[in-house]
This record gives C-alpha cells, sequence and structure tokens, in this order.
C-alpha cells in the first residue's frame, strides 16, 4: 500500500491508499485512515492549501488564525503563511514573516492558491464582499515571491510585478488594475451572484513543479453559485501571472479528452459533486475547492475534496448557501485519481458526513500534502 499524509487544519493524519497491481499500473481500490497517527499541536487556523518548495521545505496557507501565536496588532490573521520542514511524524513551524499582513476589517482576504514554480512561489488571495469573513468571494489578487518568501510582489493582468512590503497600502485595494480576477463570469444561485475563480487550487506535480509533463499549470475552482460544479484552468507555466494566456475547460470530448476556449464566460465543469448529504442537508458556497496532488509511487493524480454543510436550516435557500456559518455539521469527503492533472476523475472513496476521531469533529477543507 502506497502511504500518504494529510492536512487537517491543525492536525495531521497519515493514511494509506491501498490499491493492485505494480507501481505505476495502481488503480486505488481504498483508503484506510490511521487515527493513531492525528497530531495535535494546539493553536488555531484552518484551511492549508500547501505547496513543496525547492528547498524541501513545504509552505502552508493558513486562514483565520495565528499559529505561532505571534504578537501582531489585530491579534491574528486572515491569511498567513507558515513553513514546514522535517517530515509528517517530526516536523517544524516556521513564520514566513515577510509576507503581506492580511489581518483586521481592510484585510478581510483569504489564502488558497499556492504553487512553487522553478523556484518562485505563487499565492492568490480571495477578496470577501465585506470587512470580516462572509461570502461569496469577489475575485482574487495574485501574489509572487521570487525567493523562497523572502520578499513579495503583486501581479497585474497584464503580468506585471509591483514589490509589496508587509504593510503597503497596496495589499488592500480591489480594483480591476490589482485583482486577477474581479467578479467575473457570474451566475446567480437562487438570485444572489457568485463567481468561478474567485478562490482556486493549484495541481501539485512534485518538489517545485518537477513532475510536470506538459509545461501547462492546472487550476481547478468551485463555480460559485453551484459549488458542487468544478471548473478548470490551464496556462503555460511562463505565463502564469498573464490573465489572457489562460484557457478555461468546456468539456471532454468522445475520447475523455479536453477542450478549451480562452473565454471564460464559455467555461465548463470537469466533474459534479453532490449538492447534498444523506440527511437532505444542503453543501453550502464554501465547498469542493480541490486538492490535487501528483503520487509518484502510483504514477497518479490524487485528489482529495468535500463538501461543507450550509447556513442555519441547511436548505438550498441563497440565505442558507451564503450563510456566514457553515458548520452545523461535519463535512464529507472523497478521494477520485485520474491518469492526467486534467481527469477525467474516478471516485475510489466517498462518505458524507467524516469525523477524524471525535463526534465532535467539524471537517471541512481537506488538502493532501505534495511531499
Amino acid at each position: 500500500m502506497k502511504t500518504i499524509a494529510m492536512l487537517l487544519f491543525s492536525a495531521s493524519l497519515i493514511l494509506t491508499i491501498s490499491s493492485c497491481k505494480a507501481p505505476h499500473k495502481a488503480k486505488p481500490q481504498g483508503v484506510q485512515f490511521l487515527k493513531e497517527t492525528v497530531k495535535r499541536i494546539g493553536s488555531s487556523g484552518d484551511n492549508w492549501c500547501i505547496t513543496w518548495a525547492k528547498d524541501g521545505s513545504q509552505i502552508v496557507s493558513m486562514c483565520d488564525g495565528n499559529w505561532l501565536n505571534i504578537d501582531t496588532p489585530n491579534g491574528g490573521y486572515h491569511n498567513h503563511l507558515f513553513r514546514l520542514t522535517g517530515n509528517a511524524k517530526n516536523f517544524r513551524r516556521e513564520d514566513i514573516p515577510n509576507y503581506p499582513n492580511f489581518s483586521g476589517k481592510e484585510g478581510s482576504w483569504f489564502g488558497y492558491g499556492i504553487v512553487s514554480i522553478d523556484d518562485n512561489i505563487y499565492a492568490t488571495i480571495s477578496k470577501t464582499p465585506g470587512g470580516s469573513w462572509s461570502g461569496p468571494f469577489r475575485g482574487i489578487k495574485l501574489l509572487k515571491s521570487p525567493d523562497n518568501g523572502k520578499s513579495w510582489f503583486r501581479v497585474s493582468k497584464e503580468g506585471k510585478e509591483l514589490p509589496l512590503a508587509k504593510y503597503d497600502t497596496m495589499r488592500n485595494v480591489v480594483n480591476n488594475e490589482e485583482m486577477f480576477f474581479l467578479e467575473e463570469s457570474g451566475l446567480p444561485h437562487q438570485k444572489q451572484m457568485a463567481y468561478p475563480f474567485s478562490y482556486v487550487a493549484f495541481v501539485q506535480e512534485g518538489q517545485n513543479n518537477s513532475a510536470n509533463k506538459d509545461g501547462y499549470i492546472y487550476i481547478y475552482s468551485p463555480e460559485g453559485a453551484q459549488t458542487n460544479l468544478l471548473t478548470l484552468a490551464k496556462v503555460k507555466k511562463d505565463k502564469l501571472g498573464v490573465r489572457n494566456e489562460w484557457q478555461y475547460f468546456t468539456k471532454y470530448d468522445e475520447n475523455n479528452q479536453p477542450q478549451w476556449s480562452g473565454d471564460i464566460s464559455k467555461h465548463g465543469y470537469v466533474y459534479k459533486f453532490p449538492k447534498k448529504n444523506s440527511n437532505g442537508h444542503y453543501f453550502g458556497w464554501y465547498s469542493w475547492l480541490p486538492s490535487v496532488v501528483w503520487n509518484e509511487g502510483l504514477g497518479l493524480y490524487i485528489m482529495v475534496n468535500g463538501g461543507t454543510v450550509g447556513g442555519r436550516e441547511m436548505t438550498n435557500s441563497d440565505k442558507d448557501y451564503y450563510d456566514w456559518w457553515m458548520h452545523t455539521e461535519t463535512g464529507s469527503l472523497g478521494f477520485w485519481y485520474s491518469e492526467k492533472p486534467y481527469g477525467p476523475w474516478k471516485q475510489f472513496f466517498y462518505t458524507d458526513q467524516w469525523i477524524v476521531d471525535n463526534k465532535k469533529n467539524r471537517t471541512y477543507q481537506p488538502k493532501l500534502s505534495p511531499k
């Protein structure tokens, strides 16, 4: 069996994926959770998007917390980056101190997509509609570090890179020049609009993107108004910061080959997840952001994903779908595999109400460690 690590909030969990046949020909058959390996380390934070950097460390994007209890003007961060060194059983946490400060009312940004490519770290941050946690997100700003997190730049749609110091006022500016996506190609849930690519996940292809085979970077995002529908974009790795170079998945042809368009309004869906769980409770807007990693041992891409149950009454109304509090019940958890970073995807595990090791758990946004 192939062992991989999964990061869950402030806990790490080792799991095994059972498979048949020899390595690089294996097809996953199931998942075993080794709950005895859960390691709780205290402090707070969530989401934990993760990439594997050139120096062997992993960089994690934390939201709503203060993992190292750093003294900050607002007591904690809406979004911050940390570095993990060591292995899953014995890891250390380090601050990335020069990352722009996203805290307080103006700094109501939350981080999701992060990726290491050819020595550069790219991170996307998503803007809330208000000055605190709320949804749906309006769009993303693209950040770049060319020196492993020591300094940061903001990237315009045209690929222009401008320095961004920790407390630079430009970090909180929202307009068409500063945002990489801003309220584009929106759809209504019932009546209220939401947007694709307002929070994203980069496919992780080995250390510093070293397992990449075709020169493209692949970026997944839920359809904001119907997050059970999964969208996908691709871009040449040396053009990631140029918006008009992005291409959007439209459909699979009869041979399961992806078709693409440069027009975001023509985007289609790679996969359709459930809208609700077996209790009849609907998943809300904060659902189905995937974590996709290349697994060298299996010779496959593995995706973990899950739905987050919606607001107070958990119906499909706009009010419940977009409610700021969506953890009334624990979320779902599933695993999929594909031979290609763009799918098609085949499910090999799914449960619609997943608990780690305690019934008080409210799990959401599962992530795989690419290392």
